[in-house]
């Protein structure tokens, strides 16, 4: 498998993402878009069984976070950053000399809704979403953004304040390698503003769902996020999406429950390609 890192611009703006190639046919493609915690570092677990089912994987860091430049001025609405998500594919299609293929878009947490904005923009090129851990909008309560901006500082800046944060997230402790590699993005100039923008589009839950488009969301049951309130937004906006819960996972299931979700990612891509 060849793994491939690139940036390309949006009105002035990097965004980075990653390509990995199989070996031989390619038979699938699939996108993968973390929210702000997760960087396409976080997928790496995942590549090698798609690589051996044919798979072109791209993961992308969401504009503003990971590697791509990050600021205030940084779009965060879903309908922003399903174009630029849709562009970075257009390129990777057009170099590769397949137009119109057709995606597996995956998603995680709060960019869900992005993921759903990305299948109704281009439904014909849209085979199926895969939504981990979806989380469509966050209660109000407790989140103005002078709070957002104080936990912020307080939990991003302080190692021992970020580890135990990610350990609930989490719901398992995670090696320090991997929590750096989540904390350094979020340290840059102009990251905090970044994340108070993803927080006020999360307040908002999308008004509808998507048409018919094979649906699979998958959560943790112990995911603190996934609440009546996120299950009732998911069972509104995708009442035919085939459903898992992962009992033992909590929020980030690409680290902790890699083997499950390799598991659920196998039997979505064969199914789908009967």
């Amino acid at each position: 498998m060849t793994e491939e890192s690139r940036f390309l611009s949006f009105m002035g703006m990097r965004v980075h993402f990653s390509v990995a190639r199989p070996e031989g046919e390619i038979k699938n493609r699939m996108l993968f878009l973390g929210s702000p915690w997760i960087t396409t570092f976080q997928w790496r677990k995942l590549l090698p069984e798609l690589e051996q089912l044919g798979c072109l994987t791209v993961s992308v860091d969401l504009p503003g976070f990971g590697l791509s430049d990050c600021g205030e001025q940084i779009p965060q609405d879903a309908g922003t950053r399903a174009n630029i998500v849709w562009g970075i594919l257009d390129s990777v299609d057009a170099e590769m000399e397949s137009p119109m293929s057709l995606w597996h878009l995956t998603g995680h947490g709060c960019v869900c809704p992005t993921i759903l904005r990305m299948a109704n923009l281009y439904p014909d090129s849209t085979k199926s979403m895969i939504l981990i851990s979806p989380l469509f909008s966050i209660s109000p309560e407790g989140r103005s953004r002078d709070y957002v901006r104080r936990w912020f500082h307080e939990t991003v800046f302080s190692r021992q304040n970020f580890s135990a944060f990610m350990h609930a997230y989490a719901g398992y402790p995670l090696d320090d390698y991997i929590l750096d590699r989540m904390r350094e993005p979020m340290m840059r100039h102009g990251a905090c503003e970044s994340f108070l923008r993803v927080v006020s589009n999360t307040l908002r839950a999308p008004s509808r769902g998507m048409g018919f488009c094979p649906t699979m969301a998958l959560w943790g049951l112990r995911d603190r996020w996934m609440n009546e309130a996120a299950l009732s937004e998911i069972r509104r906006l995708l009442p035919e999406a085939e459903t898992h819960v992962l009992k033992s996972a909590g929020h980030l299931p690409m680290e902790t429950h890699s083997r499950a979700l390799r598991d659920f990612l196998r039997g979505w891509l064969k199914f789908n390609d009967q």
